[in-house]
């Protein structure tokens, strides 16, 4: 499910937490991304104004944040509903903001609303919880050659005769 993030509602939120209490906004999207790479998901970040003016490193891991600012003399919850209405899949969506406005949006389009200090909390969970490790890849290529007539005669199976559901499928 594709993301939308609420900029500044939830770097705002962020700044109540005790780990997060001298963020910026460009670090914020950073922590974003990592979590949407560990989620395999894409996220689009809108902010309020124009963008800053410096050199500013990209964001990492690159591919998984988008962000976009709303301009000057819009705001970026204006631009959201916007993001939200034009989505031709809202139900996939899912909206990070405690703005009443824009999860009345949310759910006028049946996507789904998270409040920004929610997100904030499962994002942290997500970051502190070990990856699930891989699996190796002997799993994937099956029975080794040789093994599969040991495992038949362990386990009493004849390979000539189907297993009872089979063969009460097949008549």
């Amino acid at each position: 499910m594709p993301y939308l993030f609420d900029g500044y509602n939830l770097y705002h939120a962020a700044l109540k937490l005790p780990d997060f209490s001298s963020i910026v906004p460009r670090k914020l999207c950073a922590l974003i991304a990592q979590d949407m790479q560990r989620l395999r998901q894409a996220a689009v970040v809108v902010f309020d104004g124009t963008e800053p003016r410096g050199q500013f490193t990209p964001i990492e891991p690159d591919g998984f944040v988008k962000l976009i600012y709303s301009g000057p003399h819009r705001e970026a919850d204006d631009l959201l509903e916007q993001l939200i209405q034009r989505n031709t899949a809202p139900r996939r969506l899912i909206i990070v903001s405690s703005d009443r406005r824009i999860q009345k949006a949310a759910r006028r389009r049946r996507a789904k609303a998270i409040r920004a200090h929610e997100y904030l909390e499962e994002m942290i969970r997500r970051a502190s919880t070990p990856p699930r490790p891989k699996d190796p890849p002997e799993k994937r290529l099956g029975v080794p050659p040789g093994q599969l007539g040991q495992w038949l005669d362990l386990f009493n199976i004849d390979p000539d005769e189907p297993p009872d559901e089979l063969s009460r499928i097949r008549q």
